[in-house]
């Protein structure tokens, strides 16, 4: 796993929801289409596929042992042509959210709730450790602040927490600028094949928020 005990699409999952309470930090077209990314990312990390010219090719076939990861990749192997990362965001962002959280509850990570009011339901994810949630933000936030060396990893899921909304993580130490101005210099560290899915995830996320979504 790119982080301990995590991978980096369960990171983003706990950064898009609050570690006392477990309810959303952004909205849930935005999240589903970060963690459809960020599983991208984990198949690149473990180097499952790869991408040429943007298009996802396998290059292996065996479990990583990451449940949600291996799913996407179940998905990868059973298809016969080859498609674009944006395409792969778009159709894991409908599967992706049930699968996390179904994972991490069988790791006993969170406990999903319900609660139901006079005209919606409303769900949170409680985390059963508040240190294992906080450490996605810990990490990019140190990372930030310059008290660590910011790797490949940490540099990946900050750039997909930046994307889909969660701009507030060095709140208020540094301003939107500065911050804005370390994500764009850290996306030096963020080379091809990696940078295609950050490409394609941004891509997803300006469709959604400013219209012409494929579908």
């Amino acid at each position: 796993m790119p982080f301990a005990g995590l991978s980096l699409c369960e990171c983003l999952f706990f950064l898009g929801h609050d570690p006392f309470t477990g309810r959303a930090r952004v909205g849930r077209n935005l999240l589903d289409i970060g963690l459809s990314g960020a599983v991208l990312a984990d198949l690149l990390f473990h180097q499952r596929i790869t991408l040429d010219h943007g298009t996802v090719v396998l290059t292996g076939r065996y479990d990583i042992g990451e449940p949600v990861a291996d799913r996407a990749l179940a998905l990868v192997v059973g298809e016969t042509d080859q498609h674009g990362a944006r395409d792969w965001v778009e159709y894991l962002r409908e599967l992706i959210f049930d699968s996390v959280v179904e994972t991490l509850a069988v790791r006993q990570l969170v406990t999903p709730k319900e609660k139901r009011g006079m005209f919606k339901l409303t769900l949170s994810y409680q985390p059963t450790e508040l240190r294992i949630a906080s450490e996605p933000r810990a990490r990019v936030r140190s990372a930030m602040l310059g008290r660590t060396t910011c790797d490949l990893p940490t540099a990946v899921l900050a750039h997909l927490a930046w994307t889909i909304g969660l701009d507030d993580i060095c709140d208020p130490d540094l301003t939107r600028r500065e911050a804005a101005d370390w994500i764009e210099q850290s996306r030096a560290k963020i080379v091809d094949p990696m940078a295609g899915v950050l490409s394609a995830v941004e891509s997803a996320v300006a469709a959604d928020v400013y219209g012409g979504n494929r579908g």
